[in-house]
């Protein structure tokens, strides 16, 4: 009898687990519909990039909505979930902004560059495009640091940029990790559908969250307060988010 109520409790704590896991992943979906209907609608082209830029503003709200929910655990948020989601979102979505749009607008320039080296095959040109496309993938490594410290943390704009080179270099495991997520992420997505991403974005959000909780750990640690430390870590300012200072 005691093995049954111990299974079935297991089933229960992981059957609630998914349910979370499936209500933020159709909450990261909804708060990114516009970016989606711009993709179903426009042909990619450097001609629609502007819709594509527009769409894409409020992605950086809601991941750092999502990276910021699933560090907490179901007990936390499942009551309210989707009223928490919101919240949160609303009133973060102005301070992410300000980190997310020179990401957005530095990522959508290396992307009209990669497209202007293609068009003609040159030496030169593919060197060119190979470098953009290395700096897109480290872009795209320093923004899941700065929306992921954004989530956590009241930081100025400057201190989550310097943050987020600092530990995209100091924390290599973490970075190596994160990188792996993404590969697989898009190996996933060339060989079974690009639309995965619509059902898995929850589930990769929580290995990338995983897998960064020793930086925001370290973080928590040694950058609460206001100080010039020795070396070359940053001055950053204090400041930290919790789930009461939301809702």
């Amino acid at each position: 009898m005691n093995g049954n109520s111990q299974h079935f409790g297991g089933f229960y704590s992981f059957s609630r687990y998914a349910f979370w896991l499936i209500t933020l992943n159709f909450l990261f979906i909804v708060s990114n519909i516009i970016a989606l209907l711009a993709f179903m609608v426009f042909i990619p082209s450097i001609s629609n990039a502007l819709f594509y830029f527009l769409s894409l503003i409020p992605t950086g709200a809601a991941c750092s909505t999502t990276f910021y929910l699933l560090s907490l655990s179901p007990d936390q948020t499942d009551k309210s979930l989707i009223k928490t989601f919101m919240k949160v979102y609303r009133r973060n979505f102005v301070d992410v902004s300000k980190v997310w749009l020179p990401i957005l607008i530095v990522f959508f320039l290396f992307i009209i560059d990669i497209q202007y080296f293609q068009q003609e095959y040159t030496v030169f040109n593919q060197a060119m495009n190979g470098l953009f496309l290395v700096l897109l993938v480290l872009l795209s490594i320093f923004s899941l640091y700065a929306l992921m410290i954004t989530a956590h943390f009241h930081f100025r704009v400057r201190d989550v940029y310097r943050l987020a080179v600092y530990y995209m270099f100091t924390k290599i495991k973490v970075t190596t990790g994160n990188m792996a997520i993404g590969f697989l992420t898009l190996v996933g997505m060339f060989f079974i559908s690009d639309f995965i991403i619509l059902f898995i974005a929850s589930l990769v959000a929580w290995f990338l969250t995983i897998n960064s909780a020793p930086v925001l750990e370290d973080i928590k640690n040694h950058f609460m307060e206001k100080k010039a430390i020795n070396g070359d870590e940053p001055e950053v300012e204090k400041g930290i988010k919790t789930l009461s200072s939301e809702v």
